[in-house]
């Protein structure tokens, strides 16, 4: 909607009961204007502020995005079996208070992990390949096939610009870089990373930030990409069973780590600059934390708790 101009003369006169009348009018739409302008979209209404909410009745939730207006989950299915092609896959779409506006708001995929937005299109992670959507028609307008890769579990994406994107490939520990549009390509970027799972690029320093899903031994590590992908560096050593990762303001890294399958996993701080490692208090306990997201402009992190069909909202102190 383009931004609405109005304005009108009244040259002094004498009151009469038309010209009062008409200045009535004129108030209440005055009045009015911002309310219909918010009602069409221009803005969404405040949201009411809150601390900490579980949200339930979600399949194997697995990764949240947002569009800066609603929050998308991604559900890999009934049983979490992230590599088969069973299609009982589906996007959930959420308000910012939580509440599930739609349950099956994308339907028609296998297993959906890793999401990213660009170009308003939702691009998702989906077994063997990346598949885009047109977040207001709903309509599939990208595939791109990795099965010759080998691969079964593409995991997390991360939006590099409005043409490319990385996305992750679990089970043959390589990342790829995704051109969007009519030449549609996929370019293998960094190899040889065992369980490489979630993504995060920073596009202000031109590095990309990745963690790692490999038995105990997974770390952060960053990646230079000031002239293409430089060498990757270590941050913190083996961690655990690492899964999503966000760039937090003022320098530091937030990670998630499943711990061991079935035991409450945790919430990892890095401070790049300090190299200090700190665990971030979690009002519940959460099984199976995955690829969550962090809300800056509320300063929440979306954490889907995958085994337990849940996602939990919890602001950050």
């Amino acid at each position: 909607m383009g931004k609405l101009k109005y304005g009108f003369d009244f040259p002094y006169r004498e009151f009469t009961v038309k010209s009062a009348a008409l200045l009535s009018v004129l108030f209440v739409a005055l009045v009015l204007l911002p309310a219909l302008s918010n009602a069409m979209g221009a803005k969404p209404k405040a949201v009411p502020a809150f601390e900490f909410k579980v949200v339930d009745g979600f399949s194997s939730p697995e990764s949240v995005t947002s569009d800066g207006k609603w929050f998308y989950v991604s559900n890999v299915g009934a049983e979490l079996k992230p590599s088969d092609k069973d299609g009982d896959g589906f996007i959930s779409v959420l308000g910012p208070d939580g509440t599930v506006i739609e349950r099956k708001y994308l339907t028609g995929l296998d297993a959906p992990k890793g999401m990213g937005i660009a170009g308003g299109a939702l691009y998702v992670a989906d077994v063997d390949r990346v598949v885009g959507f047109d977040l207001m028609t709903r309509k599939q307008v990208f595939e791109l096939d990795f099965s010759a890769e080998g691969t079964v579990f593409l995991n997390d994406i991360t939006v590099v610009d409005s043409t490319t994107l990385l996305v992750s490939a679990t089970d043959i520990g390589k990342v790829y870089a995704v051109t969007l549009g009519k030449n549609k390509r996929y370019t293998p970027v960094v190899i040889d990373v065992p369980g490489v799972n979630g993504l995060e690029f920073d596009s202000i320093n031109r590095r990309l930030f990745l963690v790692s899903f490999a038995d105990d031994k997974g770390a952060l590590s960053v990646i230079p990409f000031a002239h293409g992908p430089g060498d990757l560096q270590d941050l913190t050593g083996p961690v655990g069973r690492l899964d999503g990762v966000a760039l937090l303001p003022g320098g530091k890294v937030l990670f998630s780590d499943w711990v061991k399958f079935g035991s409450p996993g945790k919430l990892h701080l890095f401070d790049i600059e300090t190299g200090k490692f700190s665990d971030v208090e979690l009002k519940e306990a959460s099984i199976g934390p995955a690829d969550f997201f962090y809300d800056s402009s509320a300063n929440r992190i979306w954490l889907p708790r995958m085994v337990e069909g849940k996602v939990m909202i919890q602001e950050l102190k």
